[in-house]
């Protein structure tokens, strides 16, 4: 099940040059960079840039998400290789998960503090989850 790294490319800081690089951006390219180094990473997870994320209080801003799994939005990410380290080791165990819950002892220490919001999968409503169980009875 493929991982989909979604990076607001549009992401500023406070103080930034209004005409200077994106520092969205720059976390993209460097993650791109980083998949392209890494085949086996790059089987498990596609990057895809985005206008915004509507996160514009916590840039830099990225989304991580894949079918039938939680999804996260992570902010106050610096555009650096410090975050492409903690981004890839996050991907690694969130890939690893059949839910995306990655237990918070296997967390890097980079995403700590840094989670904005938690969604539930998309594929499957809450409701049509409880109709298949009753069923498939007991």
């Amino acid at each position: 099940m493929t991982v989909e790294l979604i990076v607001c490319e549009t992401c500023r800081r406070p103080g930034d040059p209004p005409d200077g690089p994106r520092p969205g951006a720059e976390l993209l390219a460097l993650m791109e960079r980083a998949l392209a180094a890494d085949p086996a990473l790059a089987a498990e997870v596609r990057v895809r840039p985005m206008r915004c994320l509507m996160s514009c209080r916590r840039p830099c801003a990225v989304a991580v998400r894949s079918a039938e799994r939680m999804s996260y939005v992570l902010g106050d990410l610096p555009p650096d290789d410090s975050a492409v380290e903690t981004l890839t080791a996050y991907l690694r165990a969130y890939a690893q998960t059949e839910d995306g819950v990655v237990p918070f002892r296997n967390w890097p220490q980079g995403v700590k503090g840094r989670f904005i919001s938690r969604m539930p999968p998309l594929d499957r409503a809450p409701a049509e989850q409880e109709r298949s169980s009753s069923r498939n009875g007991p």
